[in-house]
């Protein structure tokens, strides 16, 4: 479940990285062509994310685990990508936030032990 989920979120980023690309005249230039070529590639690695996701939520026992690792993969990741590939600016407030992300996932996705109650005290 938690390798689905994350893969989902690492597909969706590829899917905004590869649609963003679409949009750039520089990447792109006045090719019809080339334009298409990264919106079909953007919409199958949506498509592929999507599938991921799916996957991770049949194998869960409840939803939130699947949607915080893919929103936290495909959030960190997108970020990585954008001052990596795109040289946006990402301020330390920015980083501050993605370390809280990853914690959130930390406590929200890891197992929980089970308390028996022994009623026949």
């Amino acid at each position: 479940m938690f390798y689905e989920a994350f893969l989902a979120g690492i597909w969706a980023a590829v899917g905004s990285t590869l649609g963003k690309l679409s949009g750039s005249s520089n990447v792109v230039g006045d090719s019809y062509l080339i334009w298409a070529s990264f919106l079909a590639l953007m919409i199958m690695s949506n498509t592929w994310g999507c599938r991921y996701y799916l996957r991770s939520l049949d194998a869960a026992t409840n939803s939130v685990a699947p949607t915080v690792i893919s929103a936290a993969s495909s959030y960190t990741l997108s970020g990585i990508i954008g001052v990596t590939v795109f040289d946006e600016g990402a301020s330390l407030r920015w980083w501050l936030g993605v370390c809280f992300i990853v914690t959130g996932l930390v406590l929200v996705a890891r197992p929980r032990e089970s308390k028996e109650i022994n009623h026949h005290e």
